[in-house]
């Protein structure tokens, strides 16, 4: 998993290894549905190449280290964070540039389970190179956690942000937008949207909050990596006039339920229509998402739909931010969906995994429970 706090992978020892984790962690949010990936090259003892996959479509991790150390990457050892491909896809196989390259040795983080794009490791051994895999392949795998969800799966790994109160309530006052948290807590929302292939809102955040979701640096100008945008809708279509289809920050894609059309004057604004199967409830939204090649999605929800997602199982992690003040009574609940039957344990269907403070908010971060845990 990626830590809003701490280091995830203080566990590798390995310089090298832990050197192509950090390039590899570059990619975060541009390389979907591809993973992110990182190549060091070593000479003895000496680093003579770097290279990060950056973007899909783009080369691989190994490919920009092999273009950077040249000549000097014959008899180097490659340290790479996940096996390389043995395939040709958009870009040529990375196991056979190694070879070509004259790369001796390579060691590598995690076995890559994807069928297409496997047994990188016996074509480097039966072209005589040394393999070797890291001792403990969890690190790795929870750099690609997000790409590993949307191969098993089917559907992008689902996060969801929110901002509360300290008695739980996400808005001060019903159809009202309300600033809760600190300039702190909304730097924190801007790293997730800039790690995050896409963010995705519905109708009522739109009418509500008029968001731009767009990733911002502490000067309010847009950072190079932006996510894509996305508004869910089911009946009711947000309005054209809403900031994010008018702040030029690039398209917008609207989920849309197949029986319907996307509206023509959000059209003419360069909206995206994204077709779903509403007759599959939230998970059909999420295939569309899967099938436009979202792999980590950052949700930032209403009542509505953070009701609905948790509701319907969907939600891999919660972000939640703690404002330190009260909004009382007549404040909106955040989950409006059904209360457990007994009322007299609450059901913990959540564990907290992580949590640490930001400036003077509180952060926690949540996943559903999962068997034996």
């Amino acid at each position: 998993m990626t830590r809003l706090f701490g280091d995830a992978y203080s566990s590798v020892r390995d310089p090298y290894l832990r050197r192509a984790i950090d390039l590899a962690l570059l990619g975060r949010g541009s390389t979907a549905p591809n993973p992110v990936v990182g190549c060091v090259l070593v000479h003895d003892g000496v680093v003579v190449g770097e290279g990060w996959h950056e973007c899909a479509g783009g080369p691989h991790a190994e490919a920009a280290a092999l273009a950077a150390a040249g000549d000097a990457a014959r008899g180097a050892t490659a340290y790479v964070t996940l096996e390389p491909c043995s395939h040709i896809g958009r870009t040529g196989p990375c196991a056979d540039a190694l070879v070509s390259a004259g790369v001796a040795r390579v060691v590598i983080g995690l076995a890559d389970p994807n069928p297409l794009a496997s047994r990188g490791a016996d074509f480097l051994r039966r072209a005589g190179v040394e393999v070797a895999f890291a001792p403990d392949y969890e690190p790795y795998a929870a750099l690609n956690e997000e790409w590993l969800h949307r191969l098993r799966t089917g559907r992008p790994f689902v996060r969801l942000k929110v901002a509360l109160t300290l008695d739980g309530r996400p808005a001060l006052a019903t159809g009202v937008r309300s600033a809760l948290t600190g300039e702190s807590a909304c730097a924190l929302t801007m790293r997730l949207r800039t790690e995050s292939d896409a963010v995705l809102v519905g109708t009522g955040t739109v009418a509500i909050d008029d968001p731009s979701l767009t990733a911002r640096d502490a000067d309010g100008a847009l950072v190079p990596h932006q996510p894509r945008r996305y508004v869910l809708t089911r009946t009711e279509q947000p309005s054209p006039d809403a900031r994010v289809f008018n702040d030029g920050a690039g398209p917008v894609g609207v989920l849309v339920p197949d029986a319907l059309e996307l509206e023509p004057a959000l059209a003419a604004l360069g909206a995206r229509c994204v077709g779903w199967d509403a007759s599959l409830g939230l998970a059909g939204a999420l295939d569309a998402l899967a099938a436009d090649d979202v792999v980590s999605l950052l949700v930032e929800p209403g009542p509505r739909l953070f009701s609905a997602l948790v509701s319907s199982g969907l939600v891999d992690e919660f972000v939640v931010l703690h404002a330190g003040g009260l909004a009382g009574e007549l404040a909106p609940p955040l989950y409006v969906g059904e209360s457990q039957e007994d009322p007299s344990t609450l059901q913990r269907d959540f564990r907290a995994v992580e949590a640490g403070v930001v400036g003077s908010d509180a952060v926690t971060v949540w996943r559903p429970r999962r068997e034996g845990s």
